[in-house]
């Protein structure tokens, strides 16, 4: 056994919590660039009639353009995805493909309701099933290795896609998880690398690891009802199924939503704010939009409210203590302490670079390691060898950590770390 006659150990201090990081935080409208400004995420609502006008021809390109992909990437902003087969709306369209309505032979209803007009295709039709999989498959052989998707929404039922419909103006029922589970499962397909939503607790979010969205998060009926569907499960409303819960679901993928429309934002972050912020963490929402709060909508003190409120959701990581161990002519050893103080799991498993600086501030060596970081939801200690560092005098060094965003290749994850952040790094070491 190598016993290490040289060890230096340094007590890291807590900083302030971010409040925008890579995947969490709120999400914006896709469409609307100024209004993103800052923030890490953009919710886009894929139309299938818009992505795929004519069969097997896809406009992915049109997309694209309509939500500003490549804008959003260049502000190093990730998309949220959600397929949308029925949006109400006052102008009543359609939002399933013209050709696929035809082929139906029309199968759904056309209706109007307090929601709005629109059509809502039968669920249940074959043909639907069939073509839906076959897009959803296109969807992702075009979208799952691309690292700027965050998260994809399982919409596709229901009015906006949130799974659910309003029967008392002639749509037919709600179907149950014999059929809802073979929409699911196009998307295990499709996404095997990305973390997939839905919006209720059906049995299927436990057994494939899926995350869940409120979106009607903060209203206090709407609220209590979501937090104890998925700890103590319930039987749908939609189709009378009995639905069982996922009190742990958050462990393995986000939970996200967007905020209910029965308030505005001044009634979330001003007189209602302690009880918004405690279902932030009853609910261990990761991200939440686009339904958000704006500047311009709410005073200075609900503003800061909301700037507190987003310093809590999702991941926050911390490093309490760093380790390094030395001997001349032997490749130097590193511990760090790190910590999730923050709401959720971080869901990906990104690197962690660790870099040496000598007085100037010079980069002398430097290297980027895997790292389980989704495991990471408490303490963990991070252990590397330096290797190429036998001969760096360990006088005037001081130890730099980053996490690495494989978007960009840099360091952009903020951690809650007092002092000096330098490229997306922090120092947690000096000699």
């Amino acid at each position: 056994m190598w016993f290490w006659p040289k060890t230096k150990t340094w007590e890291v201090q807590e900083g302030e919590k971010p409040a925008a990081n890579p995947l969490k935080g709120w999400a914006c409208w896709g469409e609307n660039l100024s209004a993103g400004a800052g923030l890490s995420l953009a919710y886009v609502p894929v139309y299938w009639s818009e992505a795929e006008p004519e069969k097997g021809v896809y406009d992915f390109d049109g997309l694209e353009e309509k939500y500003h992909f490549r804008e959003w990437k260049e502000q190093g902003t990730r998309i949220i995805l959600r397929v949308i087969l029925d949006s109400p709306s006052d102008e009543g369209e359609m939002n399933i493909p013209q050709w696929l309505y035809e082929e139906m032979g029309g199968d759904g209803a056309w209706y109007e309701n307090d929601y709005g007009s629109g059509f809502s295709p039968n669920y249940e039709n074959a043909l639907l099933r069939q073509y839906h999989g076959k897009f959803i498959k296109a969807l992702g052989e075009r979208y799952n290795e691309d690292p700027q998707i965050a998260f994809i929404q399982l919409g596709s039922l229901g009015h906006w896609g949130e799974w659910h419909v309003h029967e008392e103006s002639g749509i037919r029922q709600f179907p149950d998880s014999t059929v809802t589970d073979g929409y699911v499962r196009d998307y295990l397909e499709a996404f095997g690398k990305k973390k997939l939503l839905l919006r209720r607790p059906y049995g299927i979010v436990q057994e494939a690891g899926l995350g869940l969205y409120n979106d009607s998060f903060g209203d206090p009926a709407a609220q209590e009802e979501w937090l104890d569907w998925i700890q103590n499960g319930y039987i749908s409303s939609q189709n009378g199924q009995e639905l069982p819960g996922a009190p742990d679901f958050w462990k393995k993928a986000p939970s996200g939503g967007e905020f209910s429309t029965s308030h505005d934002m001044g009634w979330y972050f001003g007189e209602n704010f302690n009880t918004t912020l405690r279902y932030l963490k009853e609910s261990h929402t990761t991200f939440l939009g686009p339904n958000i709060p704006e500047n311009e909508d709410v005073t200075e003190e609900q503003w800061e409210n909301a700037e507190k409120f987003a310093r809590e959701m999702g991941y926050c990581f911390t490093v309490r203590s760093s380790r390094l161990k030395y001997q001349r002519g032997r490749d130097k050893r590193l511990e760090i302490l790190f910590e999730n103080i923050g709401t959720a799991p971080f869901y990906e498993d990104w690197e962690v670079r660790i870099a040496l600086k000598d007085e100037k501030g010079q980069t002398v060596w430097q290297q980027d390691f895997p790292a389980e970081l989704s495991a990471w939801q408490e303490q963990e200690t991070f252990s590397r060898t330096l290797e190429g560092t036998a001969d760096l005098e360990a006088e005037g060094l001081s130890v730099w950590v980053g996490i690495v965003d494989p978007m960009t290749g840099s360091c952009r994850v903020k951690m809650a770390v007092e002092g000096e952040e330098v490229e997306g790094m922090y120092c947690v070491g000096y000699f």
